[in-house]
């Protein structure tokens, strides 16, 4: 897909006019860099970055998969005039730390404030925030937690919700007590992200994705759930959730729980009640629908600041 875009400059806001052609995306070139935790973990970053950007998103990529996945929303973004930034988790992709393991339950959280305020600071402005998945969850657990102040909150099929066994409870309870940084097979199939068989395809060949987690991120998500869906209701940021209605990964209940928390004004709903999890490499022509209805959104919040 190329979008082909124009831009009408006022006071440093861009008014996006975006078509869709077929092939593919025009887009900024993209650098690496690293950035180092506080315990010393190298956090591998890409980023595109646009000449006299209308703002800036850093995404948050999901569970045992890598920044790497995401070039086509990074190149939606950059149409839009938004410079763009992705980290590899600690565990996943380029990234250190033991695949799919954490070695304090805070660590995404103070991962993500790293990347977001170095950010920040990099691009001047205050970016806005992309989260898919358990990025998703990292992303809402973030913004209303108030790690930060974001300029908006985008949230792709957020795992607010995960379907748990009566089995697999009492394997955690085990897990997290016997050896809580210890990976195991997370048994997430490459058949259930998403109907196109291309990306089916790509996600088991890929070197960089693992099916791993250890029962410390699990835990961590659990938590991560209950605060973000009851800190949800003093969040007056804009938001837009969109998420699958077939999720075989994440239960989409979480995520209307999560939005019926949120205060009236603001905040904008799409579900896809026929796509499965990763609705942004769903099979066309529902990927073009759910980016549509990205563009439509960030369209309103670049107007709406140029108002202010």
């Amino acid at each position: 897909m190329r979008l082909s875009t124009g831009y009408l400059p006022h006071n440093r806001v861009c008014f996006p006019l975006i078509i869709f052609y077929e092939s593919g995306i025009d887009m900024a070139v993209m650098s690496e860099a690293f950035l180092q935790s506080a315990d010393g973990t190298t956090l591998f970053y890409r980023e595109w970055l646009v000449d006299d950007p209308c703002g800036a998103v850093l995404m948050v990529h999901g569970l045992g998969e890598h920044g790497g996945r995401y070039v086509e929303l990074a190149g939606i973004f950059n149409a839009m005039g938004l410079s763009v930034r992705i980290q590899d988790h600690r565990g996943h992709g380029r990234s250190g730390g033991a695949r799919g393991s954490i070695a304090q339950s805070h660590d995404f959280l103070h991962d993500l404030k790293l990347a977001f305020d170095d950010f920040a600071k990099a691009q001047r402005t205050v970016p806005f925030l992309f989260g898919h998945s358990l990025g998703g969850l990292i992303a809402a657990r973030f913004a209303t937690g108030g790690f930060a102040q974001v300029r908006g909150l985008m949230l792709s099929s957020p795992a607010l919700a995960i379907y748990l066994s009566g089995f697999q409870r009492l394997l955690l309870a085990l897990g997290s007590v016997l050896a809580p940084g210890l990976a195991v097979a997370s048994g997430l199939p490459p058949d259930a992200v998403s109907h196109d068989d291309e990306v089916q395809r790509n996600y088991g060949v890929d070197e960089l994705n693992h099916r791993k987690v250890a029962p410390r991120v699990v835990r961590f998500m659990l938590d991560a759930m209950a605060h973000s869906i009851d800190d949800a209701a003093l969040f007056t940021t804009p938001v837009l959730l969109q998420f699958a209605g077939k999720d075989l990964l994440v239960d989409p209940v979480g995520a209307e729980r999560f939005y019926a928390k949120l205060p009236a004004a603001h905040k904008t709903r799409h579900r896809y009640e026929d796509a499965f999890h990763e609705i942004f490499n769903e099979a066309l022509p529902l990927r073009h629908r759910v980016q549509q209805d990205l563009i439509v959104w960030m369209r309103e919040q670049l107007e709406s600041k140029s108002d202010q």
